[in-house]
């Protein structure tokens, strides 16, 4: 029998961190990890992304207020905006004297680059023994970040990420069984969807359970986020950064 994958174990290992002890993440650490992450695929080798790490405290304690009081955000080792970001195609372009095209698909080229990059980085910041924790909750307050943070023309932040050693050691959160997740030639049917979520609720359900909130499952907290529509405001906030979503 071939010994464990070292990769895989890393990867289905992780969980997230939201408690982090004082300890601060070496520059080293960091560019070890912006160094492997890089390498993460990218389309025509466009490269559209940036990572930006937030020093200064008191600035991290307002975007700890702004993420919606999430405490890791300003307690964390380290903290990053992670960007989607076509700044560096556009100066490129204006050296050149060439035009620089800019639509809904440079939009998600550039975001699912950022995407395949800060998860290649936070799987080699947790094989080097960090925990981590993106925050979705940076597009909240969105308008107020960039103010903050001085972001300028043709950059994008997508989300935060917390790096920091651990204070806490959580079970990982149950996800969908393989199956539910892969299927041939073509997309299930909506009977073997729901078939799969009830499956999964039974677990989810389990998992709450054992942590003192009876009474709850995936299906319920899904309801409740999509209830009514998110973060309206970020259209208006990308556009006024440069993006063009026609």
């Amino acid at each position: 029998m071939s010994a464990p994958n070292p990769v895989l174990a890393a990867m289905t290992a992780h969980r997230t961190i939201r408690s982090f002890r004082p300890t601060t993440v070496p520059d080293a650490a960091i560019e070890r990890a912006v160094r492997a992450a890089r390498m993460a695929a990218t389309s025509s080798w466009t490269q559209g992304y940036g990572l930006l790490q937030v020093t200064r405290r008191n600035e991290r304690e307002a975007l700890a207020e702004m993420t919606g009081d999430q405490t890791q955000v300003a307690k964390a080792g380290a903290f990053f905006t992670v960007n989607a970001d076509i700044r560096r195609h556009q100066l490129v372009a204006i050296r050149e004297g060439a035009p620089h095209a800019n639509n809904l698909e440079v939009f998600l080229l550039v975001a699912l680059d950022t995407a395949l990059f800060a998860q290649n980085l936070a799987l080699a910041f947790e094989a080097d023994g960090w925990g981590t924790c993106f925050i979705g909750g940076l597009r909240t307050r969105l308008p107020e970040v960039c103010e903050l943070l001085e972001i300028p023309q043709g950059v994008f932040p997508l989300f935060g990420l917390c790096v920091g050693e651990p204070a806490e050691d959580p079970d990982p959160r149950p996800r969908f069984e393989p199956d539910a997740i892969w299927s041939k030639d073509r997309c299930p049917t909506d009977d073997t969807i729901l078939r799969q979520v009830d499956a999964h609720d039974a677990v989810a359900a389990a998992y709450y359970t054992q942590r003192g909130a009876d009474g709850r499952n995936w299906s319920g907290g899904t309801v409740r986020k999509f209830a009514k529509p998110l973060r309206e405001h970020l259209r208006a906030t990308y556009e006024a950064l440069g993006a063009d979503f026609s």
